[in-house]
């Protein structure tokens, strides 16, 4: 499949899958790499990941210190210089596969949040790990390891992260807020953390397909972007979940699996997601993607264990 008319082509499933052998193989026999211990309520937590795709670890974070990270976003976003200029949905035509669509102009991103919301569907932090630095807390938390490494095999790398607010408006669905696969690996986690409450479809949750990581490889590279029509035929309307938490709690789903955004009706919605994996995630014509950028400084200050989960990344 290729985007847009471009030469941009989903990588191969297959290269994908023996570049992911050889990384497990690799990580074998890495003894800091061994799976950590689970407790009782994360073995239940990883049973509901391997059977659903997906499962919320509860309380995992006090609800100061996320509503500290996302009024820090908030500081972030009122001064824009850390905020990366985000697409023009104006110029949006009916194709869902539309996804590439220029930025918005300087003018428009420069007069403010107050004005430039009503022209997309979200905004993005640039280099999370440096300007909120308290996201590596989250990174590297213990649980979350923890259920991740169990699920793999071996403790993971962090791929990749973003911080994102999703804007409520009149804008309509767009790019990840469509059914799609995360076709960067053939075996990956994403974390979710919900910055303030999503305690309804109004609030622009996650949305999941259960099973569908079952049966996903007939469906890879076929399209990027799917309607929620076509996949209740084919799973049933009872396989589509909101997956709802409250600030504090933990989002853990493999998303390689049909999946969206649902765009936020009532208010804003606030994330950071995170990827873990065995490699450095996979963009296009089996390429991989570039990946987040964390201090030297605060790399220095981990553990041996959290340096290896944070190794991927690029230390500047």
């Amino acid at each position: 499949m290729s985007l847009n008319n471009t030469s941009l082509v989903v990588s191969d499933y297959n290269y994908l899958k023996k570049y992911y052998l050889k990384c497990e193989k690799k990580i074998s026999n890495i003894k800091i790499q061994k799976k950590t211990n689970l407790s009782e309520i994360d073995e239940i937590n990883l049973k509901s990941l391997r059977r659903d795709g997906y499962c919320v670890v509860k309380n995992v974070f006090k609800k100061k210190f996320v509503d500290k990270i996302r009024l820090d976003f908030a500081k972030e976003i009122k001064k824009l210089k850390n905020i990366s200029i985000p697409r023009d949905l104006r110029k949006k035509k009916g194709n869902i596969e539309q996804i590439y669509l220029p930025k918005l102009d300087d003018k428009t991103f420069l007069s403010g949040e107050n004005k430039f919301k009503n022209y997309t569907d979200s905004i993005k932090l640039k280099d999370p790990l440096i300007n909120l630095p308290k996201l590596i807390k989250i990174a590297v938390n213990k649980r979350v390891i923890s259920i991740c490494s169990n699920y793999f095999g071996y403790i993971p790398y962090l791929t990749f992260l973003k911080c994102i607010r999703t804007y409520k408006n009149k804008i309509k669905e767009h790019d990840t807020q469509h059914f799609h696969i995360d076709e960067n690996s053939v075996k990956l986690l994403k974390v979710f953390i919900y910055l303030n409450d999503v305690e309804s479809k109004k609030d622009g949750p996650f949305y999941y397909v259960k099973d569908s990581f079952k049966d996903i490889k007939k469906k890879w590279g076929l399209k990027a972007r799917w309607s929620e029509k076509y996949l209740k035929k084919i799973y049933g309307p009872k396989k589509f979940v909101p997956i709802l938490a409250k600030r504090g709690d933990v989002i853990i789903a493999n998303t390689v699996a049909f999946h969206r955004g649902l765009k936020p009706i009532k208010k804003n919605r606030n994330i950071a997601i995170l990827n873990y994996g065995f490699h450095i995630d996979f963009t296009f014509n089996n390429k991989l993607d570039i990946t987040s950028k964390i201090l030297k400084k605060d790399f220095k200050k981990q553990s041996k264990q959290n340096q290896s989960v944070l190794s991927l990344l690029s230390r500047i």
